[in-house]
């Protein structure tokens, strides 16, 4: 089944394979997340307890997130086929670089605490992007 992206059936399908593939990230500890995924205008917001992905919906406010990531759909769609393409992302497509290199990504953190997080979590927030490897999907 195709997914569409950007859409709430898409983070939908990430959250169903966090119960799926649980062992991975029960392996990468605790995770306690509510970030968002702002692609262009769109927005997601997704919550994390413990090891499990307990929560997506689309919009949110993004002061009473951890964190958003922010970025124009292009750049999320690059990211995402380099996750179908390579079954994760390549070292020029991980959130740690499209954040850091170019600020491809933007950060956005009502303060230090919140912007932490996404370096505290990195690893469970990347391989829940990762999952996508297990999706086909349809780019809008």
């Amino acid at each position: 089944m195709t997914i569409p992206f950007p859409s709430l059936e898409y983070f939908q399908a990430l959250q169903q394979r966090t119960r799926e593939d649980s062992d991975i990230f029960e392996k990468l500890g605790v995770c306690d997340v509510d970030f968002g995924a702002k692609v262009g205008e769109r927005m997601f917001s997704v919550r994390f307890e413990v090891c499990e992905c307990v929560e997506v919906r689309e919009g949110g406010d993004p002061t009473a997130l951890d964190f958003v990531l922010a970025g124009p759909p292009e750049i999320w769609r690059e990211m995402l086929q380099a996750i179908a393409q390579h079954g994760g992302a390549d070292a020029a497509h991980t959130l740690n670089t499209l954040t850091h290199v170019g600020n491809q990504i933007q950060v956005e953190a009502q303060d230090a605490e919140g912007s932490d997080k996404l370096f505290r979590y990195m690893a469970s927030i990347q391989e829940f992007f990762d999952q996508g490897r297990h999706l086909e999907i349809a780019f809008d």
